[in-house]
């Protein structure tokens, strides 16, 4: 049976959303969808349109804004995500707009990767403004105007047409002539109909080297595109005499890290680091930089969500390693990469999983280092505390700038200092009934020994009577026990939900953010009467503590 075209698949996809026009448009090729290749771009464009309106794209709101984003409103139905997904693999009818030479003659050259051209015409345009170019709504027009049903910005086509151009050596091309777009101002920003960004084009399941190239450009373009057509002010500058200039943010420049800025008084134009450029209304504050690689689509995904799906391990390693996208952005179904990476996630992608387990554990550790350095606060003044510090000697959990501080606040810290003093100190687990019965955790499988391995509430093999050792401790919710072993699994117990330091000990567990609140390494040890010891302080991942 001969292989659908990526059209036919397409229009097998919409063809519940294109039944309203069909009955409108009463056309024999919409009697049958697979027949979708052979419709007018006209027609093409309808049956797309409708498609969106389905789910709930606001179409007027579109045509009315032909150089912006328009309508990003959520959508939440899973019946139309994969018309969706189809939508944005083929660009929406980009292909019969490229053959139909319906597209724009400069969207065109971007599209093909004609740098010289690109630059000719843009060159040619702002030469003829008495304006800061930023300014220009000619330019504006010609940066941002969307093209084809799914909205796409000349810079957001580069990207859309070089996933297909992986090792070619036009990819150098597309390359070129994404510089030469931001250079001029244009937007890094800019979103589909779906929502989606140029890291969902550049940097998702269907990367290849040029459009990583062209995402990591927009990213470092997009954190000081705020500036952009704003009155501005120079400081910080080496050049004293430049301080205090003032003029118009304009495009940025890839190869330097700078951004133009139009000096109105000199009719020139410099370029600026954009940490010596500060906006001149003393009213505006430089928001927060933009995180181009975590901004969600209209499904709520970001593109590491579908970096996952694909396993794409170069991928995730570019927006984790480089970029730092967050693994904890959840998409409308609740899930977040770092979800999907866990569990059983761990087979299904196994080549990003430990990526994204291991950003998890450094993220964890980075926390508690934070987290260390912000206690080192007087627990009474809340000054930071230097050099020797006054701790409580009981509980050795909180500090103080000296003895004053520390007489002043005991009648406060008295009613907790016993309970922190049996948690720094250690949990005594004691003799209880429960630990005996290891229940259902009795026989544990090992896959790296291949036997089964079974254990019980008892010192481990080699370990010393007080000597400290590392367990793992496993367990999320209060109606189940916590299970709790060594590497040898010599020693294995549950912790039931009634016995002594239960609650203490799985706070410590559901802190853990590398395994989803899900388990977490601790160290223990045994007295002479056979008790345990838990020290739910030292809670820590694999990194901490050699396992």
């Amino acid at each position: 049976m001969a292989k659908k075209s990526k059209k036919q698949t397409l229009g097998a996809a919409i063809h519940m959303s294109a039944k309203s026009f069909e009955r409108q448009m009463q056309h024999d090729a919409f009697r049958s969808m697979d027949n979708f290749d052979s419709l007018t771009l006209q027609q093409q464009k309808d049956a797309i349109r409708s498609a969106l309106v389905d789910m709930g794209t606001n179409i007027a709101q579109n045509d009315a804004d032909p150089t912006g984003d328009g309508d990003q409103s959520l959508i939440e139905s899973r019946e139309y995500r994969d018309t969706a997904r189809e939508l944005y693999a083929i660009g929406g009818d980009i292909h019969a707009h490229f053959t139909t030479n319906s597209i724009s003659p400069f969207a065109m050259n971007c599209a093909l990767g004609l740098a010289d051209m690109v630059q000719k015409t843009l060159k040619e345009l702002t030469g003829e403004e008495t304006q800061p170019y930023s300014k220009s709504e000619r330019l504006l027009a010609l940066l941002e105007t969307r093209e084809t049903s799914m909205r796409l910005s000349p810079l957001l086509l580069i990207v859309s047409a070089g996933k297909n151009l992986a090792g070619s050596p036009e990819a150098k091309k597309h390359q070129d002539t994404a510089k030469v777009l931001l250079k001029y101002g244009a937007n890094p920003l800019a979103r589909d109909v779906l929502g989606k960004t140029v890291c969902h084009y550049g940097a998702g399941a269907m990367a290849n080297q040029m459009t990583l190239d062209v995402v990591d450009m927009c990213i470092s373009a997009s954190k000081s595109h705020f500036l952009h057509g704003r009155d501005i002010e120079l400081h910080g500058l080496k050049t004293a005499e430049m301080n205090g200039k003032v003029g118009v943010a304009g495009g940025f420049d890839c190869d330097s890290g700078r951004r133009s800025i139009f000096l109105e008084e000199e009719k020139r134009e410099v370029w600026i680091k954009p940490e010596n450029v500060r906006l001149i209304d003393a009213s505006e504050t430089h928001p927060s930089p933009v995180s181009l690689q975590d901004i969600q689509d209209r499904f709520g995904s970001v593109s590491l969500h579908e970096v996952v799906m694909q396993d794409r391990s170069d991928v995730a390693s570019f927006l984790l390693q480089k970029h730092h996208t967050s693994i904890h952005t959840t998409d409308a179904d609740g899930m977040s990469p770092l979800a999907m990476a866990s569990g059983h996630g761990q087979s299904a992608w196994p080549n990003v999983a430990p990526l994204i387990i291991e950003a998890a554990r450094k993220e964890a550790n980075q926390a508690r280092k934070t987290k260390k350095q912000s206690e080192s606060v007087c627990e009474n003044c809340q000054a930071n505390v230097a050099g020797k510090l006054q701790q409580c000697s009981r509980c050795k959990s909180v500090i103080y700038c000296g003895r004053d501080c520390q007489k002043a606040h005991w009648k406060e810290h008295k009613m907790v200092c016993k309970d922190l003093a049996a948690v720094s100190m250690g949990i005594n687990l004691g003799l209880g009934s429960g630990l005996k019965d290891v229940g259902m955790h009795h026989s544990t499988f090992s896959f790296s020994k291949n036997k089964h391995l079974s254990g019980t509430y008892q010192i481990p093999k080699g370990i010393q009577v007080g000597e400290t050792f590392v367990v793992k401790v496993q367990g999320n919710t209060v109606m189940s026990p916590l299970l709790i072993y060594d590497k040898t699994r010599t020693c294995e117990f549950s912790l039931y939900p009634d016995e002594p330091g239960f609650s203490q000990i799985l706070e410590e567990v559901q802190k853990e953010k590398a395994w989803q609140g899900r388990k977490t390494f601790m160290k223990a040890s045994f007295d002479d009467k056979g008790c345990c010891t838990i020290y739910p302080h030292t809670a820590g991942v694999k990194e901490k503590y050699s396992w």
